[in-house]
């Protein structure tokens, strides 16, 4: 029995494990002599589960199914053989990479000549071309990745390419195909297609170390295109898959490299990409923005050009805080944005500044000696994830270059829905990704360039601000981030781009009944 697969496809599960064994054994003995065959329950049977599942949606059953579930497995039992291969550079400088590693090798291709033979004898090879060009982008992927071995992948956006190529493309092959096969429609195997990538990139995320959260929006996104096909028991068992990898039920092994990378840290170094960044560890957080308090707005003038205040000023003219009002700044750090915020209750309105960081708060509390708004403001040193405040609070809630920070962005989104009142808004000032193609040009060389040579000159914001680059590849984009509002349970979603997009603000309203709708509230 294949622990956490749906009992109803545990006959055809069998048959495929029984076609692929029958491969593992060959006349100079068997497989796992010459490559490392994995042969953890998930790596076994998720790949054909998905397969006989997106077939059985659309009420297919036979035979062919099983052909092609194998097929798909041994395409990505090869790749994962051809993984494990060691970088090349640890043989020596005077090793020629062209040679290789003969027999790793000579098994991922043994078993890629077997898909052929699987195509073959199920009669199914109208998949021969599309499944082979999966292969070239998968092995295109990983051509990418053994290229930058040993050195950091500065662009997240560039690490999440090769999850795509190396682990979302078959996966989304595996259900369309499945989808063709049992006749389903040209619309249903679209959506098939868009559940199988979105699984793929959360799946590779995680195999990859690469944070949960990051895998967190592709989790959502396939739940919703399961939605979309017919109703029934197998759109249930591919739903209880998908969940039970989102909550680690079936838990999802990491993905190694050979001799060289046997712990999943040195994996997620191999992406440039510090297990920090994707678990977003708040610890870790903390300590870049302790190291920066001190110079922060100084820091943030400079590198936005002076722009920073303007943005501040629009995102709180968004939140539409009248005299009077009673606002709450979230993650408001040295208190640029809760002055803003400040100026527009006036004397008789009150804002409170939040922030886990002491040394901010600090830094806040000094920037009002002497201002007439120190007795509008209150500083409150707390987590964003869990609000010290009474249900339907405030007049509005802001966040400003604080949500793509935070561990846990949804749950920070719902805690500042909690706190305001019924038909208030919620408004976040982030970076975003520069709809205007210079700008975006411009942007990469900036902080490729421009932030370095700053740290040179003694400023100190190359650390810290990498990081931040790196967190601005991961966060959603604008189009993506306002269908996040709207998934939370706020209305009228939108947002506005500023300097080409470079910088967005993102508003949207608590709804007028008294809660947030349950559905919204409890989801995740």
């Amino acid at each position: 029995m294949a622990p956490g697969f749906p009992d109803m496809i545990q006959s055809e599960l069998d048959a495929v494990d029984l076609n692929v064994k029958r491969t593992f054994k060959l006349r100079p003995g068997h497989l796992s002599k010459f490559a490392h065959i994995e042969t953890n329950s998930i790596q076994q049977n998720l790949h054909p589960a998905l397969v006989i599942l997106a077939g059985r949606v659309f009420g297919y059953t036979g035979e062919k199914i099983t052909y092609l579930a194998s097929a798909v497995q041994l395409i990505y039992l090869a790749s994962n053989v051809h993984f494990r291969i060691p970088d090349d550079n640890e043989h020596g400088e005077d090793f020629d990479p062209r040679d290789g590693a003969r027999f790793p090798v000579l098994v991922g291709d043994y078993l890629y000549g077997k898909y052929f033979v699987e195509l073959c004898e199920g009669e199914i090879l109208e998949f021969l071309e599309p499944l082979s060009q999966i292969i070239s982008e998968m092995n295109y992927g990983a051509l990418i990745r053994k290229k930058n071995a040993g050195q950091p992948i500065e662009d997240l956006e560039l690490a999440m390419k090769i999850v795509e190529k190396e682990t979302a493309l078959l996966m989304e092959g595996a259900v369309r195909f499945a989808g063709v096969l049992a006749g389903a429609s040209r619309n249903d195997t679209d959506v098939l297609s868009n559940f199988g990538r979105n699984l793929g990139m959360a799946y590779g995320i995680l195999e990859r170390n690469l944070g949960h959260g990051m895998a967190e929006d592709y989790f959502d996104s396939a739940e919703s295109e399961l939605l979309k096909l017919p109703a029934g028991e197998a759109r249930n068992g591919l739903y209880g898959l998908v969940s039970k990898l989102r909550t680690g039920e079936i838990d999802i092994p990491a993905k190694k490299i050979g001799r060289s990378f046997d712990t999943v840290s040195g994996e997620a170094e191999v992406y440039g990409v510090s297990p920090h960044y994707g678990d977003k560890n708040e610890e870790y957080i903390q300590s870049i923005f302790t190291a920066i308090a001190k110079k922060y707005d100084v820091i943030n003038t400079v590198l936005s050009l002076n722009q920073d205040k303007y943005w501040r000023k629009f995102a709180v003219q968004q939140a539409k805080i009248k005299p009077g009002g009673y606002a709450l700044d979230v993650c408001c750090g040295t208190g640029m944005m809760t002055v803003e915020l400040a100026k527009k209750v006036g004397a008789d309105g009150h804002v409170v500044g939040l922030d886990l960081n002491s040394e901010m708060l600090d830094i806040a509390q000094k920037n009002l000696d002497g201002s007439e708004l120190k007795g509008i403001i209150e500083y409150v040193q707390g987590n964003a994830m869990e609000l010290p405040f009474s249900d339907n609070t405030f007049d509005c809630a802001t966040i400003g270059f604080g949500l793509r920070n935070v561990p846990d962005l949804k749950k920070t989104l719902r805690e500042m829905i909690r706190v305001v009142k019924p038909g208030c808004p919620v408004v976040c000032l982030e970076f975003s990704k520069p709809s205007v193609p210079l700008f975006k040009q411009v942007y990469d060389l900036y902080f490729d360039k421009f932030v370095p040579f700053l740290g040179k000159l003694g400023v100190r914001a190359d650390g810290p601000y990498r990081y931040l680059h790196k967190t601005w590849g991961a966060f959603p984009d604008q189009k993506g981030l306002r269908d996040v509002f709207t998934r939370q349970g706020l209305e009228n979603s939108n947002y506005y781009e500023l300097t080409g997009g470079v910088i967005s603000v993102h508003v949207g309203f608590k709804p007028r009944e008294a809660a947030v709708p349950s559905v919204a509230a409890t989801k995740e």
